[in-house]
């Protein structure tokens, strides 16, 4: 049985690392792409496609900011009960309505709505299914402390890490004694490089041949590529 158990940790262990270097590939194969955008011949042949994606931002300007804000805010509050739109969705929305720090501070309140939610959600109704899941190994109980105040430095990692889910760690957190507002901050704080980054590709958006939107979708993949290997290391 164990040899079966050591295989099992192997083979996942192994396809992280492939995963891993997927990510610093393509991460790569981007940097060329970006630099082949700067090249004088290729912006000159891409102005009229340009001056299509202004004319859209032009457009998009003439929205109202405050109902703009009123309807992303609703969106968050709607994904904290259906999870069917991508944080990365809205986000970018953000970032196409506002500027890069109103965008950042949107999407920053939003997220932070989000977890409040599911945080008192799990403080009443207990951490869910796969808050049990967890609970059945006793190593892992012992270091995420799920029956005391909740490893406070491992939820900013499990906020960084892109593959974790937001909402099953905030209501097993939430089924902890950890404090709410310690727990907004620390998971805002964990977030905030991808929320920070999504943000800049929706003001970038209408500029999509420049560094400026390529550079975020770069560093994405190289923090997705580091999560990888740190989610390796605490499941060896």
């Amino acid at each position: 049985m164990k040899n079966v158990e050591l295989t099992k940790a192997q083979r996942r262990s192994r396809n992280l690392k492939r995963s891993s270097i997927a990510c610093f590939s393509v991460a790569l194969a981007l940097v060329f792409i970006t630099y082949i955008f700067t090249l004088p011949e290729v912006q000159k042949s891409l102005q009229d496609l340009n001056a299509w994606f202004e004319r859209i931002e032009y457009f998009i300007a003439q929205y109202d900011k405050l109902a703009a804000f009123g309807l992303i805010t609703a969106l968050f509050l709607f994904k904290s009960v259906l999870p069917v739109i991508p944080f990365s969705v809205l986000f970018i929305s953000s970032g196409m309505v506002f500027s890069a720090p109103v965008a950042i501070a949107v999407n920053a309140l939003g997220f932070a709505l989000l977890v409040a939610i599911k945080f008192l959600w799990g403080k009443k109704y207990g951490g869910g299914k796969a808050h049990k899941i967890l609970n059945k190994s006793e190593p892992l109980t012992k270091f995420m402390d799920f029956k005391g105040k909740g490893n406070k430095w491992m939820l900013v990692v499990l906020r960084f890490i892109p593959f974790v889910p937001v909402s099953t760690v905030s209501r097993a957190y939430g089924a902890t004694e950890m404090k709410f507002f310690q727990f907004i901050v620390l998971s805002v704080l964990g977030f905030l490089p991808r929320l920070v980054l999504w943000s800049f590709i929706g003001t970038n958006i209408f500029n999509p041949f420049t560094v400026t939107f390529m550079a975020p979708f770069i560093i994405l993949l190289i923090i997705s590529g580091i999560s990888l290997q740190i989610l390796r290391v605490i499941l060896d």
